[in-house]
């Protein structure tokens, strides 16, 4: 039997849908630090699943964090933007193994390294 690319794509929508139709919306991201790789799996109820995939340490560190951020009037009249960030969870995966949180905020931030614990905010250091 042939498959068209266009109907792969309509099942594809039509599946996106029925899923946000749901509330049950998923979103997975793909995070590589060094040699190391992680995968985050997070639902819109605020549970979300942490897997260590591979890491050249043996383990994954994570650092769950929320920000608010405020723009004022700054010297000169130049706006100037003011962020304060509130950690959630600090925690380890071995590789190979997942996490599981629940009850997690909204718009909640992550940040993985493979080697040491992840400073928040600043991940890339």
């Amino acid at each position: 039997m042939k498959t068209s690319l266009r109907s792969v794509l309509s099942f594809s929508a039509a599946a996106v849908l029925a899923l946000l139709a749901s509330g049950c919306a998923i979103h997975v991201t793909h995070t590589e630090s060094g040699n190391g790789s992680s995968k985050l799996s997070q639902s819109a109820a605020g549970n979300a699943s942490f897997q260590c995939v591979a890491s050249p340490s043996g383990e994954c560190h994570y650092a769950l964090y929320t920000s608010r951020c405020s723009t004022a009037e700054g010297e000169g009249g130049q706006p100037a933007t003011t962020c304060t960030h509130q950690v959630i969870s600090q925690f380890t995966v071995a590789a190979g193994q997942t996490r599981e949180m629940r009850d997690l905020p909204q718009g909640f931030k992550q940040c993985m390294k493979t080697s040491h614990k992840p400073q928040v905010p600043s991940c890339g250091a």
